[in-house]
């Protein structure tokens, strides 16, 4: 079946896309599908359930997100294959999204997709660099929260925000007194794929 076919058969419980988003993810798919025949982009497991696990996962991450974003710049710190980053593109062109990934034949897949689709609004980097980032950071499934926030307290702005995503039932992250918690969502994936948990936070610096 077809990605577009299976959003619209789930439309019931995911949020509402716009004209031709869902052929744009459905056309994602078939690059990263294409690519991870010969790098391994994702475990084969996660290739089969990308609907649920990769695409779906980051509608609801990006939906969760745009609701704290001050300004016009969104980050998708560890990008990997390009979740939740470049779904966030495609649902929000009119706002700037710069994915973060280490490894060069990662990279070289976004700058693929990114070429592919005509996403305008997609920068590809490296590693993210020690310096202050204002906006949103989104993180999935990139380090332990621990680690996570540790890497973090040299590279956020004052008031920017971090979401994080974990699955329902595992123990909440406790964050550093620099990281407030602002809100979470719960939601269920299709496919059986299981309940997850997104959490925000905003960075405060100590002198603030």
């Amino acid at each position: 079946m077809l990605l577009k076919e299976q959003f619209k058969s789930f439309q019931w419980i995911l949020p509402v896309l716009s004209a031709g988003e869902a052929e744009k993810y459905d056309e994602y798919f078939s690059v990263l599908r294409s690519w991870n025949e010969r790098m391994a982009l994702v475990s084969k497991k996660s290739i089969d359930l990308s609907f649920a696990t990769h695409f779906c996962d980051s509608l609801f991450i990006s939906d969760f997100g745009r609701r704290f974003l001050k300004g016009n710049q969104v980050y998708d710190l560890g990008s990997g294959a390009g979740f939740p980053g470049l779904v966030f593109a495609i649902r929000n062109p009119e706002i700037q999204v710069r994915v973060y990934e280490k490894l060069s034949k990662k990279q070289n897949f976004l700058g693929a997709v990114v070429g592919q689709l005509k996403l305008e609004n997609v920068e590809v980097m490296g590693a993210m660099p020690e310096e202050k980032h204002s906006g949103l950071i989104l993180a999935r499934a990139v380090m332990p929260p621990p680690e996570l926030f540790r890497f973090l307290l040299n590279r956020m702005a004052d008031g920017a925000v971090l979401v994080v995503n974990i699955g329902s039932q595992a123990e909440e992250p406790a964050p550093p007194k620099n990281f407030k918690k602002l809100d979470e969502v719960r939601y269920t994936l299709p496919l059986d794929c299981g309940d997850r948990r997104a959490i925000a936070y905003q960075f405060v610096s100590r002198g603030t």
